[in-house]
């Protein structure tokens, strides 16, 4: 046993003394998190009618008396209070009666980007946030209305409907431009919001050599991510990258924070890969509580980067219950790194410009036995005071 102390306390000293030519050995830890944020768009109109009275455009207001053969000014108006929208309408007549002779042919003032397919009139361009698109502007009444039909009412119907932009298509060559597609009333009361974003922001963090910590740009890597929209597809990438001087892995992980019943149900909802240098890391639901443990991007080198790729996808079935939510999911980055630093003697020694070690120089080598020498006899100096006391 005593001999394997003394071998211990030899090798120790001997290691010691080497490392101390050098350096102090030390061990740095960091991280940092990325709040990714997510938010799905809505389809919103709404339909106000106006009319020209004094040469000036007010709200309408239906007129106590129509006279036969008389024109009316009734203004239609859709409004796009959310996301890009195909719209459409349907004028309906309701007369009561024996009223007979109001049709599509007694209104007027219809702009040209309106086609009639079937029962509806269908905007042949997309109606963007805030834009107005006019039905018509005018209703003529039949002169065939004499007064055997006074008292009668008349009721001029406009149902206004509206269906995404994003990933829809119409064909105005069918007689239904809209084929199958259901069409969802909104869900909520207020209007619809936009949400405006920098694109082509680049995403990165890096073990910074400056800092000596980890950095992130910007603090949001979905920034560059429009609304989400039913069919929508995201991608873009994180490059990864080591400016110290020394190697370091780097680890990645999620989280989810204070979020509501509604947001985890629109997180699990969505869907989300991660790879990493073509790798993949995960394929599942956004709320990605696969990976909450930390997971390995590789071990990077001074000045040594990689890719982070990441996909999310909006089901296209995803229903309008789901129009205005947001959601968050944290995106945790860590790093670990094994450093030497030298000693002030080694620094000294760099300084100076000391060539490089060649074949046949032994002064590198003789320094390192005297060292290793040195930390042999204090050795047995320490064991030979440690017989003495042992022994009395």
């Amino acid at each position: 046993m005593k001999k394997n102390i003394k071998k211990s306390i030899i090798i120790s000293l001997a290691a010691l003394a080497i490392v101390g030519l050098g350096g102090t050995y030390a061990y740095f830890s960091d991280s940092l998190t990325v709040t990714n944020h997510i938010s799905t768009g809505d389809v919103n109109i709404a339909l106000k009618e106006y009319e020209i009275q004094d040469g000036k455009e007010v709200a309408y207001s239906n007129p106590k008396q129509i006279m036969p053969g008389q024109t009316v000014s009734k203004i239609p108006r859709i409004i796009n209070h959310a996301e890009p929208c195909w719209v459409r309408a349907k004028i309906s007549y309701n007369n009561s009666g024996k009223m007979e002779g109001l049709s599509d042919s007694e209104i007027s003032g219809m702009p040209d980007e309106w086609v009639k397919k079937g029962d509806y009139y269908y905007l042949t361009n997309v109606l963007e946030h805030s834009e107005k698109v006019t039905l018509f502007e005018e209703v003529h009444f039949p002169t065939e209305w004499t007064e055997e039909y006074a008292g009668e009412k008349i009721k001029i119907d406009i149902q206004a409907d509206a269906i995404q932009a994003a990933n829809f298509t119409p064909n105005f060559n069918d007689m239904s431009p809209w084929g199958n597609e259901k069409i969802e009333v909104c869900v909520h009361e207020s209007e619809g919001k936009i949400v405006s974003k920098e694109k082509n922001v680049k995403l990165s963090v890096e073990f910074n050599g400056e800092a000596h910590k980890l950095i992130s740009a910007p603090d949001d890597f979905f920034v560059n991510f429009q609304t989400a929209m039913p069919g929508d597809e995201f991608s873009d990438s994180v490059e990864i990258s080591n400016t110290t001087d020394n190697e370091a892995e780097i680890f990645f992980r999620t989280a989810l924070e204070d979020q509501t019943e509604e947001q985890l149900d629109l997180l699990d909802k969505l869907q989300l890969k991660i790879s990493m240098n073509g790798q993949e890391l995960y394929s599942g639901n956004l709320k990605a509580e696969g990976i909450n443990k930390d997971i390995s991007l590789g071990k990077y080198q001074a000045g040594q980067s990689g890719k982070l790729d990441f996909t999310i996808k909006v089901p296209a079935e995803l229903k309008n219950a789901y129009a205005l939510r947001d959601a968050d999911v944290k995106w945790i980055f860590s790093v670990n790194e094994d450093k030497v630093t030298p000693t002030p003697e080694a620094q000294e020694h760099e300084q100076k410009g000391t060539d490089a070690v060649r074949t046949g120089d032994k002064s590198p080598i003789l320094a390192l036995c005297l060292i290793f020498a040195g930390g042999v006899i204090v050795g047995l100096i320490i064991l030979k005071k440690y017989k003495k006391d042992t022994s009395k």
